[in-house]
């Protein structure tokens, strides 16, 4: 623990031997969307609600089960995308899927989209040359305008308030340094050579005094880009993979 005030909260897949793949954050709603792979080519959803402390999706799994990705999450509705096939990653088709009713709310699978924007999402039909654009409802689907290309950058995509941290030289101590200072603490992690392979490390540190540390993954073969990042008061990062770790702070 990082002192008796902070609370932490362990998210992680009811499934073994599942690497958490991507993390989506709906700031609105507080919710927190990861999704997972394993070595069967199967993926699965999960969501977690952190306003009302409970999950939305655990181990979830559409029909289609490799095919298929998250994308975006808005208000508490998942966004994703299929794939033409795998070893071509083009996106085809969207699913807007409700988190809460459990259900899809709309999906066409003669779109793609360009942008996830404030207005609406931005989406192309692939079989048209050269490309037309249009805006479209989020909670609907239904076509809102058509737009011109010159006008894409200037349309504000969807962002989250989240802080991440700085990417440092390699010093002796440490073979690759993210650094965040965050309040009064300063979080880093970072790597370890031990015996031909690494050990990935998170710790915080207050007035230069090192109150928590945790290893994210041990022994592994060659430095990947497993870091942590702020959201809401709270500190997530990854761990060995296939576990969430949130702390608040």
């Amino acid at each position: 623990m990082i002192s008796n005030k902070y609370t932490s909260k362990h998210l992680h897949s009811n499934k073994e031997k599942q690497i958490i793949w991507k993390i989506l954050l709906d700031d609105d709603e507080g919710t927190l969307v990861w999704e997972s792979r394993d070595k069967d080519k199967r993926v699965c959803f999960n969501a977690y609600d952190f306003k009302q402390g409970k999950y939305l999706l655990q181990d979830f799994s559409f029909e289609e089960q490799w095919f298929l990705s998250a994308q975006s999450v808005k208000n508490n509705i998942l966004y994703l995308s299929g794939f033409e096939n795998e070893f071509a990653p083009v996106q085809k088709g969207i699913i807007a899927f409700d988190l809460i009713s459990k259900r899809n709310l709309w999906q066409n699978f003669s779109i793609a989209v360009q942008q996830f924007a404030q207005d609406g999402l931005v989406v192309f039909d692939a079989k048209i040359a050269p490309r037309k654009f249009r805006l479209i409802d989020y909670n609907t689907g239904n076509a809102i305008n058509d737009l011109d290309i010159n006008t894409l950058p200037l349309l504000k995509n969807l962002a989250n308030d989240i802080l991440l941290p700085q990417i440092f030289n390699e010093n002796k101590d440490w073979e690759t340094l993210h650094q965040l200072k965050y309040d009064d603490l300063e979080i880093l992690a970072g790597y370890r050579a031990k015996e031909g392979t690494f050990d990935q490390y998170i710790l915080i540190k207050k007035n230069n005094e090192i109150i928590f540390e945790d290893i994210l993954n041990k022994a592994i073969q060659k430095k990947a880009f497993d870091t942590f990042f702020i959201w809401q008061n709270k500190l997530i990062y990854i761990k060995n993979k296939s576990e969430i770790v949130s702390y608040l702070v």
